[in-house]
């Protein structure tokens, strides 16, 4: 779960959309919706890549959620490690689109510390096995159905529903010959387009691409440290559709998600993000159409460094990934810094919905950074795209 998040409207907006009941969302990088968890309210990360709906542990003690049942275990995500967690057996009620739903296995995770304070757990892919999962990322809209209902102008794409697990018909031709075949696994939880496994990575030298722009992230997602590369390749398609000259990554872990034998890479929010989506699980069909931005460019990542916005619980964003040699390492800036203000601006006072464009327009940024007690400034221009 890579990229900063959205901030979900308080409350639910409908419309209609080829009949069914849409609940309103912010679409910003992920997918957040309004949730409760034993009748408290939470914003929830919709995340087809977790087998299970988590929960926050800051939410947990800030909520005075009450339990009794509860284990310990091992749990891995796309960090290279596991963490051992406290897990909660069958005594949290999630209300999802008007909808009840008991889940069995209810994980306690530092959630906040990997994408943001506006995430208060991971509504997982677990109690969703029977249903229809319509989306339009336009449109800000999401729908869980019990059947599935018209899809004209619609095309449809054969997927395996297994484990808890999405997989779809994933190709990706890097260079005129050099084409990787094989099943890709369906991350709502990544904001990124495709990113290739460490082992696809090593099979077909993916370290020898050039140009890449290489990063290494503090919290790449449960388990902790994550590191890779962004590179352009040729095209990358799922079934018949195909988005060409497409800015992609590879992972360099050693163990996690990003390291796993079962698929070559996983497809995230970027990708899917240019289509308006249904997925059928119970009849194992991805029915996709094109929208708008099925044609736009993918941009080269140019800011140099990713942060997690943890203005409400700590009064800062907190520098995670930086990519090397770029003019943020440069200027000095660290992974674990506190940005309180950019260009002279609390970041607390930057609203969730302001980030979308908020570095659009800017070539010279200045950060005021708390490290270690001090307040230290650093100042630098936005790197020239590189891919």
């Amino acid at each position: 779960m890579r990229k900063a998040l959205f901030f979900l409207m308080a409350v639910f907006c409908f419309s209609t959309l080829m009949g069914q009941q849409m609940n309103k969302i912010l679409y910003y990088s992920h997918l957040y919706l309004e949730s409760r968890i034993n009748g408290k309210n939470a914003r929830l990360v919709f995340d087809t890549g977790s087998p299970y709906t988590c929960i926050d542990s800051t939410f947990v003690a800030d909520s005075n959620l009450q339990y009794n049942r509860i284990v310990e275990g091992r749990m891995g995500g796309a960090g290279n490690n596991q963490e051992t967690i406290r897990v909660i057996l069958n005594e949290l009620t999630y209300t999802v689109s008007g909808q009840e739903y008991v889940s069995e296995i209810s994980p306690i995770i530092q959630l906040k510390s990997i994408v943001g304070d506006y995430a208060d757990g991971i509504l997982g892919i677990d109690n969703m096995g029977e249903k229809v999962i319509t989306i339009d990322y336009l449109g800000e809209q999401m729908a869980f159905e019990d059947r599935l209902g018209n899809t004209e102008g619609y095309t449809s794409i054969p997927i395996r529903y297994a484990k808890n697990r999405i997989y779809v018909p994933l190709t990706v031709n890097i260079a005129e010959g050099k084409t990787i075949e094989g099943k890709g696994l369906m991350d709502l939880g990544s904001g990124g387009s495709v990113e290739l496994t460490s082992l696809v990575a090593e099979e077909y030298a993916l370290k020898d691409i050039t140009p890449q722009i290489r990063y290494s992230t503090a919290v790449g997602g449960i388990g902790g440290e994550s590191s890779g590369s962004y590179f352009r390749a040729k095209n990358a398609s799922v079934g018949s559709f195909t988005l060409n000259d497409i800015v992609m990554g590879f992972s360099s872990n050693t163990g996690g998600a990003l390291a796993s034998k079962e698929y070559i890479g996983i497809v995230g929010n970027e990708f899917w993000e240019r289509f308006n989506m249904i997925i059928d699980l119970p009849g194992e069909r991805l029915f996709l159409k094109p929208n708008t931005k099925f044609k736009d460019p993918f941009n080269s990542p140019v800011v140099g460094f990713s942060y997690i916005d943890r203005s409400r619980t700590l009064g800062c964003w907190i520098v995670n990934s930086l990519a090397e040699e770029s003019n943020a390492e440069k200027a000095g800036l660290r992974s674990g810094d506190h940005i309180v203000a950019i260009n002279g601006r609390d970041v607390k006072g930057i609203s969730l919905e302001e980030r979308k464009n908020f570095f659009d327009d800017m070539t010279e940024i200045t950060l005021t950074i708390q490290r270690d007690f001090e307040i230290v400034e650093i100042s630098f221009s936005f790197d020239e795209p590189k891919l």
